[in-house]
């Protein structure tokens, strides 16, 4: 066999250079980059977990003054004057949440169509107690019974609302809308 001559002189120079810069370049490229890619991931996420840890200190500042406050607001156990419903069991307080809403109904000129009481359900200290109702009426009326309620003491709130008004070309003057939604109020549980 014969030896391999390796060039020398210029062009010898030139691919040790060659062979050094690649070697080089993939030592970089397959370790050096990836670790100090790493490198900056990990700062961004303790970065991150340092702004979380600052956000929470400060809020946790901020949690005597609140339970405080909520002291002041109502005694344990009791609810502020005219925050909750009426009623020493879910039936009575939904028949009274439903009496409030009749009587709303009739004074924003949106009678309800039907209206029904549903389950009570635990929240907390509280009882959650809903009725559904449903109202065809023209569009104001149904927006003066829904400001009503956001405004009625005791509280009351509106979920799953669904409007439906027929189309422009079967109607003329005011068009009636069909409105359904849950009317939830809330009453103290009873002691226990």
């Amino acid at each position: 066999m014969a030896a391999l001559d390796l060039p020398t002189g210029r062009r010898g120079q030139l691919l040790a250079l060659g062979l050094t810069l690649a070697v080089l370049g993939g030592a970089w490229a397959g370790v050096a980059a990836p670790l100090l890619d790493w490198y900056a991931l990990r700062a961004e996420q303790l970065q991150a977990r340092r702004a979380v840890a600052r956000r929470m200190a400060e809020l946790a500042e901020t949690l005597p003054a609140l339970r405080d406050q909520a002291r002041r607001v109502a005694a344990p156990g009791r609810p502020a004057e005219g925050a909750v419903l009426d009623g020493s069991s879910d039936a009575l307080a939904a028949a009274a949440l439903q009496g409030r809403l009749q009587e709303m109904a009739a004074r924003a000129g949106a009678p309800l169509s039907s209206a029904e009481a549903l389950p009570g359900e635990a929240a907390g200290a509280w009882r959650r107690i809903g009725v559904r109702v449903a109202v065809n009426a023209p569009w104001p009326s149904v927006v003066r019974l829904l400001q009503a309620i956001g405004t009625a003491t005791p509280r009351m709130l509106v979920d799953d609302l669904q409007l439906r008004a027929p189309p422009l070309l079967l109607r003329t003057g005011p068009r009636p809308v069909d409105a359904s939604f849950t009317v939830l109020g809330f009453r103290a549980e009873a002691a226990r």
